[in-house]
């Protein structure tokens, strides 16, 4: 009975569970060395580098205007940069062939 029962119910199961486990996210910390602006780039804000140097496509992080807290995270790097704050970053995908910002947060 336990056999059948896991061949029945284990198997979609685990699909739910990989179905909710969202996607690997990486997350690096350190201070901005670098804000960079493009406007010839649609879309896009603000790109930076940071100390230590990023594990990503030439150290860069990008952060694009569809992010629904695109306002507050712009914010938030822009003191970080300007204060020399201590800032943690995570990214999930790539767009542009740079690392695309999913959350920040800065501190002393």
């Amino acid at each position: 009975m336990n056999g059948k029962l896991f061949k029945y119910l284990g198997l979609p199961c685990a699909l739910v569970m990989l179905g909710n486990t969202p996607s690997l996210a990486d997350t690096a910390s350190g201070t901005i060395r670098e804000y960079h602006l493009n406007s010839q780039v649609q879309g896009r804000g603000v790109c930076l580098q940071m100390n230590p140097t990023l594990p990503t496509v030439g150290g860069w992080l990008c952060l694009w205007k569809d992010n629904p807290l695109y306002e507050e995270i712009t914010d938030i790097l822009r003191e970080g940069y300007s204060a020399r704050k201590t800032c943690a970053v995570t990214w999930t995908a790539y767009r542009g062939g740079l690392a695309d910002i999913d959350w920040v947060s800065c501190y002393n």
